[in-house]
Parts: C-alpha cells; structure tokens; sequence
C-alpha cells in the first residue's frame, strides 16, 4: 500500500467534516454531534444497555455516560435498570425524542444526500456495502467480534 491509496486519512477526513456538519445544524437545537450519533442507534434499536449503545457508537462509556446524562435533561431519553439484570441500565427513548424524530431524520437525510451528490444508485449500493465490510474488519479487530456473518453492523444509522 502506498502514501497515495491509504483508506484512513479520507475516512477520518469525511467524519470530521460530518461531525462539524451534524454538531452545527444541532447545535441550533442545543445538542452536540455525539449525541446525534446516540439518537440514531435509539432510532434504530430503542431500549439498548448502556455499554452497548457504547460499542455500538465507539465512545467510552463515561463520555456515553455524560453525553445520555444531558440527553436526559433535554427530556429525549430516561434510563431504566433492567429488571433481569439490575448491573445493566437501559435507555429509552420519550415521547419527546419521537417528536424530534423528524427534525433529526431531516438533518441525516440532508447530509446524506450532500455526501452522494454525482453517485449513480450503483455507486451509492457499492460504497454501502464495501463501507459495511470495512466496518466489520474495524469492529473484529478492535472489539474481537465478527460482525460480517450475516449480522447487520449497527453503530451507523441508515
């Protein structure tokens, strides 16, 4: 592999500029980019465990702890013990982040549709699924799990 073809620096660049995308149309709202990416996978799987809302984003747990903290406050999310495990504390979302659920689609779909400008449906269907396998090579190495058998990655919403 050469300087030239290196993957990581335009993976890290792209996430960058939508983290500054999505932390600026949220930011009018009073929420910060990390707590986009928590609301998309609550959108996704509502009721998931701390820990894996956690793995599933890539944060730390304190930095998911804090972040569902002032999610709590904005009134989008309450956390529960789970009654079959009482370690493990779920999240939920409120009737409130279901009325926002609009508004958040809106700033993900506009984004969405800026990063694939000039691809054809071909293209869009190719780079999913090569970003889906890459993601999965990511999630096995980092976290030792095989994520490309068959299950859906999360930790991206789409």
């Amino acid at each position: 592999m050469t300087e030239n073809n290196l993957l990581m620096p335009w993976i890290c660049y792209v996430s960058r500029l939508s983290t500054r995308f999505v932390g600026g149309e949220l930011g009018r709202m009073g929420f910060g980019a990390g707590h986009f990416f928590l609301l998309s996978e609550l959108y996704i799987e509502d009721g998931l465990s701390q820990d894996e809302l956690s793995r599933r984003v890539g944060f730390e747990k304190s930095n998911t702890s804090r972040s569902l903290a002032r999610l709590e406050e904005f009134g989008l999310i309450q956390r529960k013990t789970d009654p079959e495990n009482y370690k493990v504390r779920k999240v939920y979302l409120t009737p409130k982040a279901h009325d926002f659920r609009e508004q958040f689609r809106k700033v993900q779909g506009d984004w969405n549709n800026d990063l694939l400008s000039g691809f054809s449906e071909k293209e869009i269907n190719g780079l999913l699924a090569s970003l889906k396998k890459i993601a999965a090579n990511a999630e096995s190495r980092i976290y030792g799990i095989n994520t490309s058998t068959g299950g859906e990655k999360s930790g991206v919403s789409g």
